[in-house]
């Protein structure tokens, strides 16, 4: 380990010389970390600029001449054989046809829904604005061909059901979006059909019935792979499902980031060796993360100038113990969640958890520290920028999060969260009560139309979308190696959801679990409030018996 930060410290040293600043040689290792970060902060704001580019691209007027014709001769290939299927008019049946043959032929998964000449009608989303939501929603506005891979398969799978409908697709962005449902919704005047705000949010508005059960939807097929079967599975209630997840969502679960240089140049096992001799627990994950610690510049304060061997934020604990298969709540044969937290197993691994998380030395917690976010949206975008500087040898995120990590100089693995133990049957992958998810307002003028247009637009996001983002994108363009391309895929297989997490029961979530893991003591905090959760499961279960508006 000596040796690798003596070479970091050369490094650093060329690194101030290139940039015209003093080396102070009387630090140890010359680790001038001060000088190196006033550099390296505008070279934040810049990486965060190439990485963190505004979500939603659009096509203006200035638009280059080459641009046009691109544009205009996809338009012709289109539109000439529909003109032709056409014949003169219609509903716009053969034209569809003749699209989506051009797409896919032949698709199993395809629901074959006819089409209806909805006259012009604008399909409307009501999300969260992209200044007050870090979750914010791509993916479903393209006004036109782009370079960008992803928005260029909106506007084509967009242009489908354009076509197919007679129809305009809108997005509406408000900064109070559940106080905007909820005035909505009340008045009995929705100005929006669908509404996608994250999984927290809608929640809340299930709870308070201002929300239309999906199930009852017309056209929509909870059983199709585009829509998520473990949303189904986890957040029903009863034979309702008030919102899910889906193709047109793009947001995965929680995995594990790895520095394969840090593995290396400490002569460590790699986890990936772990997972093929399935070991991959987190006893020897909490190994690997104890052996490195590093105070970089000897001033005997562990901040984010130092090296560790992990960091970390409070709900990262909540993702381990659910890699653990630990559920806060589980559901009986009517769909009520029953508490199931508390067992000898979740004391045991929660004290794993907190052996990882506790020591300041070697685990650097995100949400415990006053760090600056230094020109980035948020500290944790900063923190994904020190991974890839070597400052830290794992970190938990999303594997959607790659595109902040493709400027990285040295090689990157993705794993799955670790197993609590080897007889543990398969991994388990969190999905984040941040996550994006899709419902209705109950006040739906139209669930016919509605449950037509969202059945397809999924469709139509599993066969054009999805495959450009998760095939071409994420797993070919982003990924270093082989491995990480099949664990990614296995932890977007492996996505656990639990009504606990989204409903916060009793503050079953945000006073126990999502804690820090370092101060907490989950068996006294549970005794404290299980009075509180049950009741509030009833409550709300009681609320949902007493039957919402579906029209």
């Amino acid at each position: 380990m000596a040796s690798f930060f003596a070479e970091k410290g050369r490094a650093e040293e060329e690194f101030l010389r290139k940039n015209g600043q003093k080396v102070d040689n009387n630090v140890n290792v010359s680790y001038n970390i001060k000088a190196i970060k006033t550099i390296e902060c505008g070279k934040a704001r810049a990486f965060r600029r190439s990485v963190n580019q505004k979500r939603r691209k659009k096509m203006n007027t200035s638009k280059s001449v080459l641009t046009k014709i691109l544009a205009l001769l996809l338009v012709c290939c289109f539109v000439l054989p529909m003109a032709v299927a056409c014949n003169g008019g219609g509903t716009g049946d053969d034209t569809t046809a003749a699209y989506e043959t051009e797409i896919v032929a032949g698709n199993e998964n395809d629901p074959k829904i006819p089409a209806v000449d909805y006259e012009g009608y604008e399909f409307t989303y009501l999300t969260a604005a992209p200044t007050s939501d870090p979750y914010y929603v791509e993916y479903i506005i393209s006004e036109g061909e782009s370079s960008d891979l992803i928005m260029d398969a909106v506007y084509r799978r967009n242009i489908v059901l354009e076509d197919k409908y007679n129809i305009k697709f809108a997005q509406t962005e408000a900064t109070s979006a559940q106080a905007e449902v909820r005035a909505q919704v009340m008045s009995g005047n929705t100005a929006f059909d669908a509404i996608m705000l994250r999984g927290g949010y809608m929640a809340n508005l299930a709870r308070e019935k201002l929300l239309y059960n999906l199930n009852d939807l017309e056209w929509v097929d909870m059983t199709k792979p585009y829509w998520d079967q473990n949303t189904a599975r986890d957040l029903a209630v009863g034979n309702a499902l008030y919102f899910t997840n889906c193709d047109m969502n793009m947001k995965l679960p929680y995995g594990l980031f790895f520095n394969k240089q840090m593995i290396e140049d400490n002569q460590l096992t790699s986890p990936y060796t772990y997972i093929d001799n399935n070991e991959w627990t987190i006893d020897n994950f909490g190994k690997l993360v104890k052996s490195v610690s590093v105070d970089a510049n000897n001033d005997g304060v562990y901040d984010e100038n130092d090296r560790y061997g992990a960091t970390f934020e409070h709900h990262n604990a909540v993702c381990l113990l659910y890699a653990s298969g630990i559920r806060a709540t589980t559901q009986d044969a009517t769909g009520y969640p029953e508490l199931t937290l508390m067992s000898d197993k979740t004391v045991a691994a929660y004290e794993k958890i907190k052996d990882i998380f506790s020591d300041p030395t070697y685990s650097y917690c995100l949400t415990c520290s006053t760090m600056d976010a230094h020109g980035f949206e948020h500290r944790w975008d900063y923190a994904r920028y020190l991974f890839t500087q070597d400052y830290y040898m794992f970190h938990v995120t999303s594997p959607t999060a790659i595109d902040q990590f493709a400027d990285m100089e040295h090689e990157f693995g993705i794993v799955p969260l670790p197993k609590y133990e080897s007889s543990q049957e398969e991994y388990y992958s969190m999905q984040s009560w941040w996550t994006i998810m899709i419902g209705c307002p109950s006040t739906l003028k139209d669930p016919d139309r509605t449950g037509r247009i969202l059945e397809d637009l999924n469709y139509y996001s599993s066969i054009i979308v999805t495959p450009k983002w998760f095939d071409e994108m994420l797993t070919r363009k982003y990924t270093r190696d082989d491995e990480s391309e099949k664990y990614v895929q296995i932890i977007k297989d492996s996505a656990v959801y639990d009504m606990a997490l989204y409903f916060d029961f009793g503050g079953i979530r945000t006073k126990i679990l999502d804690v820090d893991p370092a101060k907490a003591n989950i068996s006294t905090n549970y005794a404290k409030l299980r009075k509180a959760i049950e009741s509030d499961i009833d409550d709300t279960f009681n609320k949902f018996n007493a039957a919402a508006p579906t029209a």
